[in-house]
């Protein structure tokens, strides 16, 4: 009985290893979002030193990324589903901020988001 109970501990424990093996190259090939995510939020935070007006929380910007991520376009290749959500999700933060940038600063906004996207 404890021989059998031994087994069944190994196969979970294999199986265990296996899941976390794929859970981590899902994860890593979804970096590039998170990586766009964070160069979009802290562009938005940095904002705020133009104008103490343009301050964004970050439950604010979760919102507006998560939508992102839910209505940007569904492909069954991963690498075109990471694609999509880079692309709504940065013109989605893109429109968002925009709408509330005095026009002396949308041209500074969108010159910074492309450096800081080109950097990365």
């Amino acid at each position: 009985d404890a021989k059998k109970a031994s087994t069944e501990i190994k196969e979970k424990l294999s199986i265990a290893v296996e899941t976390r093996k794929r859970i981590n190259a899902a994860r890593e090939e979804y970096r590039p979002v998170a990586i766009r995510g964070s160069v979009l939020y802290f562009l938005i935070v940095e904002m705020s030193l133009v104008n103490p007006m343009y301050q964004t929380s970050l439950n604010q910007f979760l919102v507006l990324y998560d939508g992102g991520i839910d209505k940007s376009e569904r492909h069954q290749l991963t690498s075109k589903r990471i694609q999509a959500i880079i692309e709504y999700s940065s013109f989605s933060v893109f429109q968002y901020i925009g709408r509330g940038l005095f026009e002396e600063h949308k041209l500074m906004f969108v010159l910074l988001m492309a450096c800081k996207i080109e950097m990365r």
